[in-house]
């Protein structure tokens, strides 16, 4: 029972531990790679074989395994292997890589409008097609999707008529000019017919076929459309759609098809985000978040603690409130060793951080003062280990508040014809905080006054001379004294 105990608490503090460590960005950071994973899988699902996509799952499996085991051999070529698989992804499925983008920028999560009469649409499409395969007429139908799809037509003849059955006969009589071509239609409409769509070089994907199955095929693999293909040898109907082509049974088979399709493009509530989210693979979905969770855990979570060391400033605040100063010795910077993850030291600005003591509130004994957690503005992420050195001897001055006199010192003489008469200072005293271990002060003086420079009565402001190691001024700033001087001229 003790072990089990043991085990479980184990467990708590390594989930609380996980928990402390992990922030908002990361999770941000796993949903935005997880929508990633999400579009590649399902485009290597439709664009890759198995084969392929297992040993890329492989790869990626060792590369783990080595990260987090410290081959760093192995780490490095499978790094360097990922950059020709990449250049080769690049160059060999660049149409795929612009039809993801294509998808990504077609994404709505907002209502659209809707197909007025959708059971109509299906039902004109479905007779048309039944009776075009029982009459062997062949004919190759595309109905757009969300995804832009005119990159990748080419010709074409403009009609924007409504879909009807007489209309789809005519255009794919084989005596018409543009039997040979596609019609497109957005739903409602037929808005081209004799258009040329590209053609699928994946032929292993079909049984059976000619250029009509390629040309459907090929469409489907490019974009979102559904492709309707009606085969002129064999009177049989197909449809291709996200990359897959396959024969159908009946005209009911396209029926159901065809308002499945309605319902995912053309039902208002198909871009709504509920219908969005039913409409997505869930195992694809469960697979993408799984894969960046642990992408993210073996290679990006902290799961080591490293120490960095940093010399970081000292203040000292409130002097002015405590009758005290602090003389030169007083060390003025401390070197602090933190701990924490990677990725919190890359957030860290050590510009940022100071040592601070208020010694209006600072419990000062034996005038020490021991660096703490609490005194250094740490993010949160961050924790304090140590510091050099881990307590600072003040040595400190202690003052008495002290009233004094103020005398002016002279200097120089008046020229010759002038006399002094009188010499007053305004205040004519100031209380000073006065250093108790310094020799005892009878008075304050000012900068001296040059006697040579003063011709007539006048009035001169002198600050006070500052002398920190003996007394300072309860304002941290001289004060300015008004000094009258009074002259007069004698006969010679």
């Amino acid at each position: 029972m003790t072990d089990l105990t043991l085990i479980l608490q184990s467990l708590s503090d390594t989930f609380l531990t996980f928990l402390r460590n992990i922030r908002i960005v990361d999770i941000l950071d796993i949903v935005l790679i997880s929508s990633f994973l999400y579009v590649v899988l399902n485009w290597l699902r439709q664009s890759a074989s198995r084969r392929s996509l297992l040993s890329f799952f492989v790869i990626l499996i060792v590369y783990v395994l080595a990260r987090i085991t410290g081959m760093y051999l192995t780490e490095l070529l499978i790094e360097g292997l990922f950059v020709i698989i990449l250049i080769g992804i690049i160059v060999v499925f660049q149409s795929d890589m612009r039809r993801i983008i294509d998808r990504i920028g077609s994404w709505s999560f907002f209502k659209r409008s809707a197909s007025d009469t959708p059971d109509i649409a299906t039902s004109i499409i479905t007779e048309a097609a039944a009776k075009m395969a029982e009459k062997r007429t062949g004919a190759l139908i595309a109905i757009k999707g969300r995804e832009d799809w005119d990159r990748h037509m080419h010709g074409g003849i403009e009609l924007d008529g409504k879909i009807t059955i007489p209309l789809l006969h005519s255009i794919f009589n084989t005596k018409a000019p543009g039997h040979d071509g596609a019609v497109l239609s957005d739903g409602q409409r037929i808005l081209k017919f004799g258009v040329h769509l590209p053609l699928s070089t994946n032929l292993y994907k079909m049984s059976r076929g000619g250029t009509r199955h390629t040309a459907a095929l090929g469409l489907s693999e490019q974009c979102d459309a559904l492709v309707i293909a009606i085969s002129e040898e064999r009177g049989t109907i197909s449809i291709a759609r996200n990359g897959q082509i396959k024969q159908l049974e009946s005209s009911s088979d396209l029926k159901k098809h065809l308002d499945d399709f309605w319902a995912e493009y053309y039902n208002p509530a198909a871009s709504s985000f509920s219908h969005w989210w039913k409409r997505r693979s869930l195992r694809t979905a469960i697979a993408s978040v799984s894969l960046a969770f642990i992408l993210w855990l073996s290679l990006a979570y902290p799961s080591e603690t490293v120490y960095r060391t940093y010399a970081v400033p000292i203040e000292y605040r409130n002097l002015e409130s405590t009758n005290i100063a602090l003389q030169d010795s007083v060390p003025l910077k401390a070197r602090l060793t933190l701990s924490g993850s990677e990725q919190a030291f890359r957030t860290l600005d050590p510009s940022d951080l100071v040592i601070s003591f208020d010694l209006a509130s600072e419990d000062v004994d034996d005038n020490e003062l021991e660096i703490e957690r609490d005194d250094i503005n740490l993010p949160a992420d961050l924790q304090f280990f140590e510091a050099s050195p881990p307590i600072l001897r003040l040595q400190r001055q202690y003052f008495v508040s002290q009233e004094l006199p103020i005398k002016v010192p002279l200097k120089g003489q008046l020229k010759e014809g002038l006399e002094l008469i009188s010499l007053t200072s305004s205040p004519n005293t100031v209380t000073v905080l006065v250093d108790t271990a310094a020799t005892q002060l009878d008075s304050i003086y000012t900068p001296a006054v040059d006697l040579s420079q003063i011709q007539q009565s006048t009035n001169i402001t002198r600050r006070l001379r500052s002398e920190e190691k003996k007394y300072r001024f309860p304002q941290q700033q001289s004060p300015e004294i008004r000094v009258t001087i009074r002259i007069r001229k004698i006969n010679p």
